[in-house]
């Protein structure tokens, strides 16, 4: 099977559209057949090798984890069977990966292809959507009414953060850039800040919750914007925050479990027609290391970058 692979730890010019094996069902585990997938962040800072010392060196490894597709085989007890379609999350500290025509993946991490979605837009979906619910209904106990910040509105956890935060009633504030404001808008945000116009840590009102997905600012200079019960979350974990957060009450380090039961709530608010993930750009296997390459090096992409096998 074709699959963007790595041989060795660095930058893009390590990855290569390789030739592997298709994987066998371990057990507790499943095969998928890829219909799409896409990548985040953490899939190229692994590739970097700065969690080397934990993943060890066994290569090769596979790019991507967020996945939908059809079952092919499965090895355990479960609703699912060969056949179903299905969207989920490979673990990326695992070797196997889902920029490739198959995937190896615990069957705890899948669950059935949402109704009204194709396979592109459920492949955009598990890892950005369980990130930016745990950030703002399980760490942020968000309440109808309340103020909430998403800065980065218009990326991959920022986009969804603005839909599941209106779908809970809050009155969203998100920052992007100038050619991003029409997509903010259809995202349902009541305020749109320009952060090439205006600093939106000049704002007149404080926020309940701040959800920081643009990697720009930090806790200390964010603190002038919240309230006294306000929380910080960093999907991020941007490392100049995390020495700052340590014993602060109101900062909260988001790491998505990416498990069934969220991936069902995530369901629940898509078939409500409260939630739609964005594909904004997508390419096929013979692209993504071209596209990859792109991304990393700062190409901006409103919604999220899929691939097709």
């Amino acid at each position: 099977m074709k699959a963007v692979a790595y041989y060795n730890y660095g930058g893009p010019e390590v990855m290569r559209l390789a030739d592997l094996p298709v994987p066998e069902a371990l057990p507790g585990h499943a095969v998928v057949k890829i219909g799409a997938a896409s990548i985040n962040p953490v899939d190229w800072k692994l590739r970097s090798g700065i969690m080397r010392l934990v993943m060890g060196r066994k290569f090769p490894r596979m790019m991507g984890a967020d996945l939908a597709g059809i079952v092919h085989s499965i090895n355990g007890e479960s609703d699912l069977k060969p056949g179903d379609k299905i969207f989920g999350f490979a673990p990326p500290a695992s070797p196997p990966g889902s920029l490739a025509e198959f995937c190896l993946l615990p069957i705890e991490r899948l669950a059935p292809l949402p109704n009204g979605l194709n396979m592109e837009e459920a492949a955009a979906l598990p890892c950005v959507g369980v990130t930016a619910f745990m950030s703002l209904i399980t760490k942020g106990r968000l309440q109808p009414g309340q103020r909430v910040l998403v800065n980065g509105c218009t990326g991959g956890i920022g986009h969804v953060a603005v839909q599941i935060a209106k779908a809970y009633g809050a009155h969203v504030t998100g920052t992007c850039r100038t050619g991003s404001i029409p997509f903010a808008q259809q995202m349902g945000a009541d305020v749109i800040v320009d952060y090439t116009k205006e600093n939106i840590l000049e704002a007149k009102e404080p926020f309940d919750l701040i959800v920081e997905t643009s990697s720009a600012m930090s806790f200390l200079k964010a603190r002038r914007i919240m309230k006294a019960k306000s929380a910080f979350l960093d999907p991020d974990l941007r490392m100049q925050n995390i020495p700052l957060g340590l014993g602060a009450r109101h900062y909260y380090p988001i790491m998505a479990d990416i498990r069934r039961p969220f991936l069902t709530e995530l369901t629940r608010l898509v078939e409500s027609g409260r939630l739609r993930p964005v594909v904004g750009w997508s390419v096929t296997l013979d692209e993504a290391i071209a596209a990859i390459t792109e991304i990393e090096r700062g190409k901006s992409v409103n919604g999220k970058t899929v691939f097709t096998p």
